[in-house]
């Protein structure tokens, strides 16, 4: 059962989109599975209940994920303020933070009282009327899956695929910690919905260009372990992207690689952004076996997540936050 809150948040979103004829569902910037699954799938059966629907990305679309969006391209970020006019509603999934919609976040800002929020994490901003947050989901596709449910609205072929991109995607194909009794049962009933989870996995993630596992080699080439070998460090600079021909969004579960060593309890990836103008901004994602709070210490430096699994971005020298990160971690594993 999904985690209501006392004035019935979930109750509230079910009846503002049940009323709206017209969606405009945004992503967060850097999108990953779980918001462009539960964006597409949201999408798609809106529009098989007979209403409108455009999907927005408040940056670029991952190509893996493309397969998502075949009927019709995601919207970019400069139509957010016409688009965001002309519908009744907006749907903002897979976070409740301004910090993660980029450019989108200042137009949000007068446009409150149309926008409502379906999340999973535990980090939140007051940036929506109505915010169904359940810290409880393993995935936000769980979440869109109910709210589906209780709006009686069909689930196409396209949204049960994009559901189960989602859920499988943010369960680590239902290895993770998160997995549990809840996203099983969805993932059953998209099964016999038809899905072919082979299929997705082979797409997703059998399709890699060899400028990935160049960069793939560039990071474990960097790899470093800190704190008796408790923590571990890999660092993508632009010139790892430059002279791999990787493109930024092809950093995607690279973090993951280091927990392979039993000794890592926690797993750090900095990459400087190989498009902006220099100082590059750096993106660290940090993984976690349990043992450490990562979303808790990412907060710290602005950024958020889960508790397994957090990311944060921030302008300055990549070795120096890599530096403050490290000794974070070990202060958080009391070897500090």
């Amino acid at each position: 059962m999904c985690d209501r809150s006392a004035d019935d948040a979930f109750g509230r979103l079910v009846q503002r989109l049940a009323a709206a004829g017209r969606l405009l569902i945004v992503s967060h910037a850097r999108p990953d599975g779980d918001t462009l699954g539960s964006a597409a799938a949201l999408a798609a059966a809106a529009i098989a209940a007979g209403k409108a629907a455009t999907v927005l990305l408040p940056g670029p679309l991952p190509p893996q994920y493309a397969m998502l969006f075949a009927a019709a391209p995601p919207a970019g970020a400069e139509r957010f303020a016409a688009l965001a006019d002309e519908a009744d509603v907006v749907v903002i999934v897979d976070t409740c933070a301004a910090g993660q919609l980029d450019d989108v976040a200042p137009a949000l800002a007068g446009r409150r009282e149309k926008t409502v929020v379906v999340d999973h994490h535990a980090t939140t901003d007051d940036i929506a009327d109505v915010r169904w947050i359940d810290t409880t989901a393993a995935a936000a596709g769980v979440m869109t899956w109910e709210l589906i449910a209780a709006l009686g609205w069909p689930v196409p072929p396209a949204a049960a695929e994009a559901l189960w991109v989602a859920v499988a995607t943010d369960t680590g194909w239902f290895r993770f910690s998160n997995t549990d009794g809840r996203c099983l049962r969805i993932a059953a009933g998209l099964l016999d919905a038809g899905v072919s989870p082979d299929e997705l996995y082979a797409r997703l993630y059998q399709s890699d260009r060899p400028e990935r596992l160049r960069l793939v080699t560039r990071a474990l080439q960097s790899l470093t372990l800190h704190a008796g070998g408790r923590v571990a460090t890999m660092v993508l600079r632009r010139a790892d992207f430059a002279q791999t021909g990787a493109r930024a969004d092809e950093t995607e579960n690279i973090v993951n690689e280091a927990l392979r060593m039993g000794c890592v309890e926690v797993a750090v990836l900095l990459a400087e952004s190989p498009d902006a103008a220099e100082p590059a901004p750096v993106r660290a994602s940090l993984r976690s076996r349990g043992g450490v709070d990562v979303a808790r210490l990412a907060r710290r430096f602005g950024g958020g997540g889960h508790a397994r699994a957090a990311g944060l971005r921030r302008e300055g020298d990549i070795d120096a936050l890599a530096a403050e990160l490290v000794a974070a971690c070990a202060e958080a594993l009391g070897e500090g």
